[in-house]
């Protein structure tokens, strides 16, 4: 990896695949319906070229499906790209001692998908994923552990949190299964809200969801996503996409590795992909919320200008969560 300074950056999602050796039951990939493939020697060299050529990559994330299914191609990125830093999204299957070391000297950084305890709805060996979490910890101590909870482990949600922090996890991002329809709304927010405050309590953790949270509330900072500006999936095929629920979707497409970003044609095709969900107009907390997520959106509901009761409800979670936090520390 070579590194560029300074400068307005983009940050570059990279399909290296869309194929996948687990079954995960909330897979994203799994709902699009769309064809499976792998990126190949000519688009990766010409997708290097590119990046470098534009010199604004601030993270690349080196993504699938399961990108270790193709080391070597991923091992070409790092290699190869201009970034500020490179992040490999995996999950955790097929890691050995040799790559995260190898990764380590070229200052890559892993993380890693594991739900705690139980990982039923991932299909995946426990014990396996258990190992190769602690062998990463070992060289990289500060790993960003990723899990999914669903409708049927939402009440197990603290519990392996704190499963993976025995393991020696630092850093912790929760997501909620973006295809979750809850029976009863009502219910489902005491339940959530019950998780959240409980994982707010534990010591010694970084909570991605609660400390953005935190600081977008401190900062005022407003819930932005603007197409094309600040990030572009570049689907294994070279075909350019504002973001990961968007591709292989026509309408959506933003250009190509031939012809560029084509950013201002597809602002003016979408001009509501940034509006506020329909959800939040009236909310009084709206303005802290990822309301305004395109590719959030998208994957709950299938359309930009709404999102799901049950991402609404997650986000009013998080951000009183979030407030109580920033109360205490205040002392009241």
């Amino acid at each position: 990896m070579i590194s560029v300074q300074g400068g307005d950056s983009v940050d570059y999602t990279i399909s290296i695949t869309n194929k996948c050796n687990l079954r995960c039951s909330y897979c994203y990939e799994r709902h699009l319906n769309t064809e499976y493939g792998c990126i190949t020697p000519e688009i990766m060299k010409k997708i290097t070229d590119f990046v470098n050529g534009r010199g604004d990559a601030g993270t690349v994330y080196l993504f699938g499906g399961e990108p270790l299914l193709y080391k070597d191609e991923v091992m070409f990125f790092c290699e190869n790209l201009r970034a500020k830093q490179i992040v490999i999204t995996t999950n955790g299957t097929l890691l050995d001692e040799e790559f995260i070391k190898w990764c380590i000297d070229r200052k890559v950084i892993i993380n890693m998908s594991h739900d705690g305890s139980e990982c039923d709805e991932r299909g995946a060996d426990r014990e396996l994923l258990d190992a190769n979490l602690k062998l990463l910890l070992k060289y990289q101590p500060e790993t960003l552990v990723q899990l999914v909870y669903t409708k049927s482990n939402l009440s197990k949600l603290y519990d392996n949190i704190m499963y993976l922090k025995g393991l020696g996890v630092k850093k912790v991002s929760a997501a909620m299964d973006a295809f979750l329809v809850p029976d009863d709304p009502d219910s489902f927010g005491d339940l959530l809200r019950e998780q959240w405050e409980k994982i707010a309590g534990i010591q010694d953790l970084f909570v991605y969801e609660l400390a953005l949270k935190k600081k977008n509330i401190k900062e005022n900072k407003k819930s932005s996503c603007e197409l094309c500006r600040k990030k572009l999936f570049i689907n294994w095929d070279g075909k350019f996409y504002p973001c990961i629920q968007f591709q292989n979707i026509p309408e959506y497409r933003c250009g190509d590795l031939t012809v560029g970003i084509e950013a201002e044609k597809a602002r003016k095709a979408h001009p509501d992909y940034s509006m506020m969900s329909e959800r939040c107009e009236g909310c009084e907390i709206a303005d802290y919320c990822r309301n305004s997520c395109a590719c959030r959106k998208m994957a709950t509901t299938g359309t930009v200008r709404n999102i799901s009761e049950a991402a609404c409800l997650e986000e009013q979670v998080q951000i009183l969560t979030a407030l109580e936090l920033l109360t205490k520390e205040k002392g009241g």
